[in-house]
This record gives C-alpha cells, sequence and structure tokens, in this order.
C-alpha cells in the first residue's frame, strides 16, 4: 500500500486567510492530499442520535464523493459530531469546496424532519503527514465510539465505516 504523495505544510507569518478562518494562508487545499476532518454539529446538538437523519447523512457522504471524485478512506458519524478520513486532488475541487457541499446536501436532508442549522459554520482538518500518521488517524476514527462508551467493540457502531482503500 502506499500514500498518494503528501506535501508538508510550509510555516507562514500569517496563519489564516481571514481572522477567523481556519485555513491557513497560502496552503493549496487542492493538491493531492489526504485530510483528517472534523465537522460538527450546530449547538453540539446530538442529532445523529436519530437513525433517519444519519443515514441520510452518510447517503449524502456517498453521493458527493461519486459526483466530486474524492476518496473516504474512515468516517464516523457521532452522535454531535462527523469524522473522515478524505483524499482530495483527484478532481480538483478543494477540501473546503467538498465540506461546504457535504454541509449543504446533508443539511437539506435533515430538513425533511427539522428545521434550523446541521452544522457548525466551520470545519477543522488536519493534514496526514506520512503513513503512519494515515492509519493512527484511522484507528481514532474507528475507535471514536467506543472511547465515548457508545459501544463495546467499534465495529458495533453502525455508522463507522470506509468506502475507499489505499492503492
Amino acid at each position: 500500500m502506499s500514500l498518494p504523495a503528501i506535501h508538508m505544510t510550509q510555516p507562514h507569518d500569517e496563519a489564516y486567510t481571514r481572522r477567523d478562518s481556519l485555513r491557513l494562508r497560502g496552503f493549496d487545499y487542492t493538491s493531492r492530499r489526504i485530510y483528517f476532518v472534523t465537522i460538527v454539529a450546530a449547538g453540539r446538538q446530538k442529532i445523529f442520535l436519530d437513525g433517519r437523519v444519519a443515514q441520510s447523512t452518510l447517503d449524502c457522504l456517498r453521493v458527493l464523493r461519486s459526483k466530486l471524485n474524492f476518496y473516504v478512506y474512515a468516517y464516523c458519524l457521532m452522535p454531535d459530531h462527523f469524522h473522515a478520513l478524505l483524499g482530495v486532488g483527484v478532481s480538483g475541487k478543494s477540501l473546503s469546496a467538498i465540506c461546504g457541499a457535504f454541509k449543504s446536501l446533508s443539511t437539506r436532508a435533515y430538513w425533511q424532519w427539522y428545521e434550523g442549522k446541521l452544522w457548525q459554520r466551520q470545519f477543522f482538518d488536519h493534514v496526514v503527514r506520512n503513513e503512519e500518521d494515515f492509519f493512527e488517524t484511522v484507528e481514532y476514527i474507528k475507535l471514536n465510539p467506543m472511547r465515548k462508551g457508545l459501544v463495546e467493540c467499534w465495529d458495533e457502531w453502525p455508522y463507522t465505516g470506509r468506502l475507499d482503500w489505499l492503492q
């Protein structure tokens, strides 16, 4: 198994593109990299305990993966947040475009049952730097439901999985 070319971030004098942005200034989020992404539900509401919302959110992930041509190496939808290990850069879409489309599409699905915001405005990301980092992140994502006491064994959580494998 080999990872796609992964590039290290370079230190910058100014870390953010906007005062309240979490994105690094000057960092190319469209190039071929793997990211660990966390997206948090608005108000940390435990909305994904509703199986309809959880399943429709994961359906949105699958639809966008095909449409926007990115990889999903691991994911876990927790009661109040979402973790994923995403490979981007294949289609030229940025990480922000992918996360924005996911949040938008899943929010529209959520509106079938509820009103208001589904997600917090921003998302958090970590650039995966090497193979060791990749596999540690997969393990972190996979074991998250156990750490939170939701299940005894990671594979009992119905909203954890992967859609792609390293080639």
